[in-house]
């Protein structure tokens, strides 16, 4: 059952003090792209990403030279994120799709024209569009650079969607080095 949580944050619950701080990192939303449509993926505390100009390229790319973080989400519960939402017969529910896949409604995310395959979450669903990445030849500065800490789950993992998400218990599953 989902809890119904109060219109205003509250700094003493978890689930607010990470939003608070995400958007405390990060205060544009949007991260200098295009207004965020209600269902489209929600976009973590991520920095060095300007979604105006940066396109999503695929964990088939990034794993290219992050071999190591690639096995480790291979093995991990993001890997099959779709899989779950399809066994769940929600793959058509927009209001799922969004945590469930990476840049969805973004440009160049999950279902736009000649996007890589995105469903899951992948590298990208947590650090942002790759694409300036790439073409730098993985010398991005602090591309997708999050902080250690729930502010970077919070975005999906929210009270309404995931009450029970504790992030030191989560991130034992998810974590993996760059």
């Amino acid at each position: 059952m989902v809890v119904p949580r109060a219109l205003e944050a509250d700094p003493n619950v978890a689930f607010d003090a990470a939003a608070l701080e995400a958007a405390r990192i990060v205060p544009d939303a949007a991260r200098s792209g295009p207004p965020l449509h209600p269902f489209a993926s929600p976009l973590p505390p991520f920095s060095g990403v300007d979604r105006s100009k940066d396109r999503y390229v695929g964990e088939a790319v990034c794993a290219a030279c992050h071999t190591a973080a690639a096995a480790a989400w291979t093995s991990s519960r993001h890997a099959v994120a779709w899989a779950a939402l399809e066994q769940a017969v929600a793959s058509a529910r927009p209001d799922c799709v969004g945590c469930h896949s990476t840049g969805y409604l973004h440009p160049g995310g999950y279902g736009t024209p000649d996007a890589p395959p995105l469903t899951g979450v992948q590298c990208e669903a947590c650090h942002g569009p790759g694409s300036s990445h790439v073409a730098a030849g993985g010398r991005g500065g602090v591309y997708g650079e999050l902080p250690a800490s729930q502010a970077a789950c919070v975005a999906c993992h929210t009270w309404n969607t995931a009450p029970d998400f504790r992030y030191t218990d989560a991130w034992e599953g998810v974590a993996h080095g760059l």
